[in-house]
């Protein structure tokens, strides 16, 4: 799991995370640190943000039988 000093709000979940130079994808954003409610993420946004490293994914896929 990547902890991003990054601020992503509730919905994000899914979007991939890139590498600012090379465009490649590292990972999924999976989940936001939420302070002080679901009602306020939009307005006072925590900055702190989770993704699931990509190896991860590729390997679930692999597994149903999809081609990454």
């Amino acid at each position: 799991m990547y902890q991003l000093d990054a601020t992503a709000y509730p919905r994000n979940g899914g979007s991939p995370l890139f590498h600012p130079d090379t465009g490649r994808v590292l990972g999924i954003v999976n989940k936001v640190l939420l302070t002080q409610g679901k009602e306020k993420a939009l307005e006072s946004p925590s900055g702190i943000s989770f993704a699931v490293p990509i190896v991860h994914a590729v390997t679930l896929m692999q597994k149903a039988g999809v081609s990454p």
